[in-house]
């Protein structure tokens, strides 16, 4: 502020002490922070000795408070809870809308800006306005015997004002008009120190965004310090919460930068509030599995089995996705059907005893008839399921709970979403503060700058639509009842600005951006910014020419972009970067390309540059697959080894990479399943077709009843075990199974009549005595795998079977010609392999055993040549996966969603793939895969 109303408040608390220190003065301050420089200002000129320095709130609080007990002031929650309870009983022109949290919500709001009023009235008002005023009145008065009024607290105040002893007003320009008419009465019995007239900035920066103009005033911030001024001597005031606090919080943070401001992550953002809200919003018959773990990944709710051990997260979601199937409801009775000695019965049976006593808790809960029973169980729920590393917001959470036993008489009978809803409000309107004031920079909104004593000014977000905020008539609150209209609002909005940018004695910065950080249309400097834009500039600056009148202005400064003001100091603004970050990317753009590799000692930073450089140039190294370097660490031929692995590695060597070496594997999630998937349907089949078989060659008759009495049962075992199906597409697909089975059941008989009899189903190989392997010119390959069928005909010839349940056309390229096809498919010829173990006589074909496959057969003998085209195209597979080559080719796009590709990253793929494909060492893997894949 200047030094000239500082001075002037200074000499009349002089005038008002008349030589006495010890008389009584009051300084009624527009803000804390105000109220905190002008106590200083007064000791340093020995002013302070009787002198009280309040906000308006605190005057009124003082004088008032005495007066109206044992009556409390009204809290907004239980203004709010005593709403709903009239909107119950008489909800009026709200009855279609009454029971939404939303109604009472906006009700209380309004009727707390009417609490300022003795007897709100409008004549003319619509029947929604008159229906507020009457709720109003019924959901106050009716517990005017504990609480009071902000307008009994006024007018008590204004009987006790003598009190006060002396009073100086000191830039008074209250929010709303009772308020104002409150301090017309101090200003009436005291003396008022008023402001100046209009100030102008002495610096404007205007940035690209939002998050670029936080970033820029770190950097001037951080100049200002550098120069010598003291931290509480500057203030960064801001135009709206969304998104400059946030973005002051994090660039600050970054910026190393000491500063006192609200809390951007309030406690409804904080895991202990946010999960007891979900847990209360429940749904105890259902306890859906994908809401109570997204609870439990918060961290805030603890549950431990007999040992003491916490329930693990990771062990959770495999559970309940894959051994145990869970969406909710009956699902979670199947936890209790485990073996004990299954793998995850421990964590099964302590998850099932979290989701029954929650269920339980919560359903006692629900019954309760009184806020204070609510209150106690509430307390108790905490005390036993949240745990004590959010201890702070633990303590203020459950002291919010033990107060819900003051709202019996007041709110209508507790319900679930009653009592939700009573701990959101008490959740929602806690304010909280981060660091503390006068020990670093100053940071809140432009009414929290009004009256400071500070060096530096800094007003962010000074925008059209920011400042002035954009301002509607409110339907509820017209301008009439409200004694306030939108020019008031506006002028006061004005008001403000000029009062917090005088606020800075030697530097008043106004900083504003040209776009939105959510996109839209440009953005323009406020209309209040536009004197100062002229004066720097020397000349008439245009609404829309703003930025070419004012490009050669000294003080405006321009940040163009991010990279340019990270490499780029501006002497204007200050030299040094906001954080380490920008400082590393300065370094790096002042030298050459080809030198920023070894410039910088980090490790991160290096090896980023170097992958970044590698996938960009074409160059085959260890971030884009070649891990030639460590290929002894490649073990995958140890083993025996599925002919479907390698084939995915044709498919795709990266995806091969990360699920077959890494081991990362994508867990489905039970709720997104709604119907069968083509996997799905294909095993079921096989499983079918298993059992059936089976039963043949132990001797049993072939029956087509028993043939469907099988799938009946696999059939229902399926769909308790994918509680996420669908009724209606679960009907669907398995009436096509049950008419692919019919039309099976036909074709089999035929082959029986023809001479081909089962002798096997599910055949194991790969290890001793049924080892298949295959010499190679580089050593050789052993192979696993299990073949769903062996016939043996009547004349000794041996056949292998691969059920298939899809379309043929993919396989039809498939003959003894191109046993392989191409040296992409493997599985057939293998499974002929391991059948040649057992007759030199063996043919191999898949049939497609679906109406979709047209129930077709494509196969043919299994010869020397077919072994040879195996021996060559597995010889290629080998070759590169020994060699650690697993390249960014990525597959064809495919009926379903491949979740692990998308997880990858299917376009980076793409991208990295064109860059490698003229590299030497994948010159044999191009030149028989390239093109389309096949």
């Amino acid at each position: 502020m200047s030094s000239g109303v500082y001075e002037r408040l200074a000499d009349a608390v002089g005038r008002a002490k008349a030589g006495s220190p010890l008389t009584a003065v009051t300084v009624v301050v527009p803000s804390v922070g105000a109220g905190r420089d002008v106590l200083h200002y007064l000791a340093r000129r020995d002013g302070v000795a009787n002198t009280r320095v309040l906000t308006v709130g605190q005057v009124v609080e003082r004088l008032a408070g005495p007066a109206l007990l044992p009556r409390l002031p009204l809290p907004y929650p239980l203004l709010e809870a005593a709403i709903q309870r009239v909107l119950c009983d008489e909800p009026g022109v709200f009855a279609e809308v009454a029971d939404q949290p939303v109604t009472a919500q906006a009700l209380a709001g309004a009727s707390w800006t009417l609490s300022s009023f003795a007897d709100p009235a409008l004549a003319d008002a619509s029947p929604m306005v008159a229906d507020l005023l009457r709720i109003h009145r019924v959901a106050t008065r009716a517990h005017s015997a504990r609480y009071f009024q902000q307008w009994e607290a006024y007018a008590a105040a204004r009987g006790r004002l003598g009190e006060l002893g002396s009073v100086l007003v000191f830039l008074p320009g209250e929010s709303d008009s009772a308020a104002a008419a409150f301090v017309a009465e101090l200003r009436a019995v005291g003396e008022t120190i008023a402001d100046e007239g209009d100030v102008l900035g002495t610096m404007v920066v205007h940035a690209s965004d939002a998050d670029d103009e936080v970033r820029s005033v770190a950097r001037l911030v951080r100049s200002y310090l550098s120069a010598g001024t003291p931290g509480h001597r500057i203030g960064v005031f801001y135009g709206g919460d969304d998104p400059y606090l946030q973005l002051i919080h994090e660039h600050f943070g970054r910026a190393g930068l000491e500063f006192a401001a609200p809390q951007c992550h309030s406690l409804i953002d904080r895991p202990v509030a946010r999960s007891l809200l979900r847990i209360l919003k429940l749904d105890t018959d259902v306890m859906p599995r994908r809401e109570l773990l997204a609870i439990l990944s918060e961290r805030a709710v603890r549950w431990n089995d007999v040992d003491g051990e916490r329930l693990s997260q990771i062990r959770i979601e495999r559970l309940t996705r894959t051994a145990v199937p869970i969406v909710g409801g009956a699902d979670w009775d199947r936890l209790g059907e485990l073996e004990p000695d299954a793998y995850y019965a421990g964590t099964a049976a302590t998850l099932s005893d979290l989701v029954t006593s929650l269920q339980r808790d919560l359903r006692s809960l629900s019954g309760v008839t009184n806020w204070q029973d609510a209150s106690d169980q509430l307390v108790a729920l905490l005390d036993r399921y949240f745990d004590t590393p959010f201890a702070v917001d633990l303590a203020l959470v459950r002291t919010m709970a033990a107060g819900l036993g003051e709202m019996d008489g007041i709110a209508p009978a507790p319900t679930p979403r009653g009592i939700a809803e009573a701990m959101a409000v008490r959740v929602r309107t806690h304010n909280e503060q981060v660091g503390v004031l006068g020990a670093g920079v100053s940071v809140g909104p432009i009414a929290a700058g009004v009256g400071r004593d500070l060096d530096v000014c800094i007003v962010i977000g000074a925008a059209e639509g920011i400042v002035p905020a954009a301002r509607r008539e409110d339907p509820l609150l017209p301008s009439e009842l409200a004694v306030r209209t939108l020019a008031d609002e506006i002028e006061q909005q004005r008001r403000r600005l000029m009062l917090t940018l005088a606020s800075g004695a030697l530097h008043r910065v106004v900083t504003f951006p040209r776009g939105s950080l959510r996109g839209g249309a440009e953005k323009v400097p406020s209309r209040w910014l536009m004197p100062t834009l002229d004066a720097l500039a020397g000349k008439s600056v245009g609404v829309t020419s703003w930025q070419a009148d004012t490009a050669d202005a000294v003080t405006v400064v321009c940040i163009e972009s991010f990279n340019a003001a990270a490499q780029y100091a501006d002497e204007r603004i200050g030299a040094s970067t906001a954080t380490e970050t920008e400082w590393r990317l300065r370094a790096l753009a002042g030298v050459p390309a080809s030198e920023r590799q070894t410039l910088l000692d980090d490790d991160v930073v290096r090896n980023g540059m170097l992958a970044r450089s590698d996938r960009l140039n074409g160059r085959f190294t260890r971030f884009n697959g070649n891990l030639s370097a460590v290929r002894d660490l490649v073990r995958f031929f140890d083993k025996p080894v599925p002919p479907t692995r390698l084939q995915d590695w044709i498919v795709s060597p990266y995806r091969f990479f990360v699920q077959n070496l890494l081991d990362v594997r994508v867990l489905e999630d039970p709720e997104v399943s709604t119907a069968m998937d083509p996997l799905t349907r294909g095993t079921l089949v096989h499983r079918v077709l298993e059992l059936y078989v089976q039963e043949c060659m132990d001797g049993a008759r072939r029956s087509l009843d028993r043939l469907l009495d099988i799938a009946e049962d696999v059939l229902s075992a399926a769909r308790f075990g994918a509680p996420g199906w669908l009724p209606q597409l679960w009907e669907k697909d398995s009436g096509v199974i049950r008419r692919d089975l019919l039309e099976w059941y036909a074709h089999d008989n035929r082959e029986h009549l023809e001479g081909w009899t089962p002798i096997s189903v599910e055949r194991e190989f790969g290890d001793d005595p049924d080892e298949v392997e295959l010499d190679l010119p580089g050593g050789r390959i052993r192979f696993s795998g299990t073949v769903d069928r062996i016939d043996k005909h009547r004349d000794g010839r041996l056949r292998v079977t691969d059920y298939k349940t899809g379309k043929a056309d993919y396989y039809r390229a498939q003959t003894g010609d191109s046993p392989t096809v191409g040296g992409t498919n493997f599985q057939l010829p293998v499974y002929g392999l391991f059948a040649r173990t057992l007759s030199e006589d063996v043919e191999a074909r898949y049939w497609f055993v679906s109406t979709k496959g047209q129930f077709a057969e494509i196969g043919y003998p299994v010869t020397d040549s077919v072994i040879d085209d195996l021996r060559d195209g597995v010889g290629v597979v080998h070759r590169a996966i020994s060699a650690g080559y697993f390249p960014p080719r990525p597959p064809e796009l495919t009926i379903w969603t491949d979740e692990l590709l998308e997880l990858l990253g299917r376009p980076g793929l793409e991208r990295a793939w064109v860059a490698l494909e003229n590299v030497p060492e994948l010159a044999e893997f191009v030149a028989i895969y390239s093109g389309d894949g096949s």
